[in-house]
């Protein structure tokens, strides 16, 4: 026991501190018990001294009251300091009385209070036939003169010497407290001195064994020191209260890309790095890793801090990947503390990744073949002959834009509905490839066309993902023109085309509304098997975007359509035909919630301040308005309010009219109307 203790070198030291509080108690009782004595002695000295006033306050009102009572005057004065003044000193004489019979008080500090007792007892004697006498004065309301011409007589024969007497009392009680006083302060000043001596044994053991383990300590130090600074993993100790221990490898601040201080909050340091996500997770683990229930095998599966991203704090924003292991300190089966190893991985995920864009690009071109393959050649030529173009226009667009922000501003718009429309397109024929890279785009854009004051490196980031997405094209065209489908030649049946249109149409309803969670139904009515080339070509850039709007904003999920008594399917209806006087008419339809005028009107509200003053139709126009959208984040299928302001372009261009009619939570119907064909 002792050994495991580790009392064995220092029991003589701990004998000595436990002698110096010993010493430090017991003078802290003393002083207590002292002042006890020294109050009770006070106390003692003033009864004293009041005797021998009372007295005389005796005497004087028997006096007094003698006088009154020959020259029959009032006497109550006389009688009430009568009263008072014997009451008072039959109390102070049985107090002195029960205060000397506590022998200890005085034996221990060698004082003999019999002579005390013997002055009391004396002083009894003397005051005892005078309050015989006066008894009977105070007894009588009215007493007789000659009641009061005894206790006058008595009290004047023995006053003096009741002075006297009670004198000698508060002489000798002064003395004796004196004495007690001295004592005291003698003991007090050997305990002290005792106390001292001791305190500076231990002083001196201490500092002989404190330079002993100093020199054992420093060079265990100096040898922790020189691992610490030559280590190239990050070491660090985390405390339970997630404090950065004091002993830090040099490495750490490399790694972590500052400076990094013994007492920091290893939590707040992982919030400042990762993302607040991931910083979320890794606080979760750190308390799973101080908790000694959690089976060490199950932590290593959760554990969120492997080949973690972390970002330079500042401007600078350097980013590496770091991996921590983590190993728990246990000590009498509590975890003590956390060892980190940091280790940095920088090069080992670049290298996992250029590898799996690698696979994923290999994989990529074999997935855009198999599409290709299943998607009508003419569609798919239009569409990439199309897109090449419409990039390229865009990128010499850039080339050439003005050095003014309101140039930069009408450009990024531009920018936004074409990347949008290529998007929507891309989508319907499933190359998920271009359709992604249009996103990305479409995210870089974003906090542009939030801005006024534009300038030309604000567009530098653009051209970057607009040659991405020209890469896409391009890989695209490659991928087609290497299957012999890329000849301007080719020839399909019209109604082939429409029902392959129809087809993508379908499948882009039903990718949208599985990563919604809804379910949909697409279904085509065709009344024209031939379209004019212009309108098919409206078709094919517009119902995409249609087709998109009406699965995000107008079908409900199923259990919202449940609780409305519709069935948990949503329908679109696509009409294709003629209307009465002629003209080539589409409509898109749903059977979802509408769209709901008072949500609308608030999102305008927000833009004018005349918003309640608008007519149901004003406010509706607004859903084609650049960048007014009701969705309240933005995906990848909506929230930038470009989809339905493209359609009103695509018409416009077109020369056709478009109109939206709606009913809250039945339908909602766009219509495209050409002009009249023959």
């Amino acid at each position: 026991m002792k050994s495991s203790l580790g009392l064995g070198k220092y029991r003589d030291l701990l004998f000595a501190i436990l002698l110096f509080i010993v010493l430090d108690l017991g003078i802290l009782f003393f002083n207590f018990f002292a002042s006890l004595q020294l109050e009770r002695d006070a106390s003692r000295i003033n009864t004293a001294g009041e005797l021998r006033m009372l007295t005389q306050q005796i005497t004087k009102s028997l006096l007094t009251l003698q006088v009154e009572k020959k020259g029959e005057l009032p006497i109550q004065t006389s009688m009430a300091q009568l009263t008072q003044g014997t009451g008072a000193f039959v109390e102070g004489l049985a107090g002195l009385k029960n205060a000397m019979s506590r022998d200890a008080e005085f034996t221990i500090f060698g004082l003999n209070p019999d002579d005390l007792r013997d002055t009391l007892r004396k002083l009894e004697r003397e005051w005892l036939p005078l309050k015989e006498s006066i008894d009977p004065v105070i007894a009588a309301q009215d007493p007789t003169l000659e009641d009061t011409d005894i206790a006058a007589t008595k009290a004047v024969a023995r006053n003096i010497r009741l002075m006297a007497l009670s004198d000698d009392l508060a002489t000798g009680v002064e003395a004796a407290a004196r004495t007690k006083t001295e004592r005291m302060r003698q003991i007090q000043v050997a305990a002290i001195v005792l106390a001292l001596i001791n305190f500076v044994y231990i002083v001196f053991k201490f500092l002989r064994r404190l330079n002993a383990s100093d020199r054992v300590a420093d060079a265990a130090r100096q040898e922790t020191d020189d691992i610490l600074k030559t280590v190239s993993e990050g070491l660090l100790l985390v405390r339970s209260d997630g404090s950065v221990g004091t002993q830090l490898s040099a490495s750490v601040h490399k790694l972590f890309m500052r400076e990094i201080r013994p007492g920091e909050d290893f939590r707040q340091l992982l919030r400042s790095v990762l993302t607040p996500e991931r910083a979320e997770e890794a606080q979760s683990y750190l308390e799973l890793l101080f908790d000694p229930k959690v089976k060490p095998a199950l932590l290593t599966q959760l554990d969120p801090l492997k080949d973690v991203e972390v970002t330079a704090p500042g401007a600078s924003g350097a980013v590496r990947f770091l991996t921590f292991q983590i190993t728990q300190l246990r000590e009498a089966g509590r975890i003590k503390e956390l060892l980190v190893t940091v280790f940095d991985v920088t090069r080992k995920v670049q290298l996992e990744r250029e590898l799996a864009a690698t696979q994923e690009a290999a994989k990529s071109d074999v997935e855009d073949l198999i599409r290709v393959l299943e998607q009508e050649p003419l569609l798919l030529q239009e569409f990439l002959l199309g897109a090449r173009a419409r990039l390229a226009d865009l990128n010499q667009s850039m080339r050439t834009v003005g050095r003014r922000p309101e140039a930069y501003r009408a450009l990024v718009d531009d920018a936004a509905r074409l990347i949008h429309g290529i998007k929507g397109e891309g989508a319907a024929l499933s190359l998920t490839a271009i359709a992604r890279q249009c996103h990305e785009m479409e995210n870089a854009l974003a906090p542009l066309l939030k801005r006024r004051d534009l300038s030309g490196e604000d567009l530098i980031p653009i051209v970057f993902e607009l040659s991405k997405v020209q890469d896409q094209a391009e890989r695209l065209h490659r991928v087609f023109a290497r299957i012999g489908q890329a000849s301007p030649a080719v020839q399909q049946d019209e109604p082939r085309l429409l029902d392959a249109m129809v087809g993508n149409l379908r499948s882009l309803s039903e990718r949208v509304a599985l990563s919604l969670g809804k379910q949909v139904r697409l279904t085509a009515y065709v009344n024209e098997t031939v379209l004019p080339a212009g309108v098919e070509q409206v078709l094919r850039e517009a119902l995409p975007q249609l087709v998109r709007n009406a699965v995000v904003h107008g079908i409900e999920l199923p259990l919202e359509r449940q609780k409305l008594s519709k069935p948990p399917v949503g329908e679109l209806r696509l009409d294709i035909g003629r209307a009465e006087d002629g003209a080539i008419q589409v409509t898109l339809s749903d059977d979802g919630r509408g769209i709901m005028v008072p949500e609308v009107r608030q999102r305008v509200a927000q833009l004018r301040t005349d918003a309640t003053q608008l007519t149901d139709s004003q406010v509706l126009g607004f859903i084609f308005d650049p960048h007014f959208s009701t969705a309240s984040e933005v995906t990848e299928h909506a929230g930038r309010g470009v989809g339905l302001s493209l359609v009103k372009q695509i018409a416009e261009k077109a020369g056709a009219k478009l109109r939206v009619m709606t009913r809250p939570n039945v339908s909602t119907q766009f219509v495209l109307k050409f002009g009249v064909v023959s």
